[in-house]
């Protein structure tokens, strides 16, 4: 993917100009899910004892997301104004609590 747009180089004059280097938009939803089930009462547990699970989603639907840092911008490099890589996928966290 090229990452500089080849019409804004005839305008440089002495360094660059603003907002020259284009990424692509940055795309990354979270999303989260808990489901709490309550526990029966008992002389050990107490009276709100609960037991919970929940999933976190990170980068929810796995969308690419270039990483800036990565773009060649070396004049002489083979690939200039090309990103080398990107941002980390999607993760799930899985997390399970019991409160009493």
């Amino acid at each position: 993917m090229h990452c500089f747009r080849a019409f804004d180089f005839h305008k440089i004059t002495a360094g660059l100009l603003p907002n020259f280097l284009y990424v692509p938009n940055y795309y990354d939803p979270d999303a989260s899910l808990t489901k709490a089930f309550g526990l029966p009462m008992t002389p050990v547990l107490g009276e709100d004892a609960k037991f919970e699970f929940r999933v976190d989603a990170f980068n929810l639907f796995n969308t690419v997301n270039i990483n800036a840092a990565s773009i060649a911008n070396s004049i002489s490099a083979t690939n200039f104004g090309q990103a080398t890589s990107a941002l980390g996928s999607r993760t799930l966290d899985l997390q399970a609590r019991f409160s009493f």
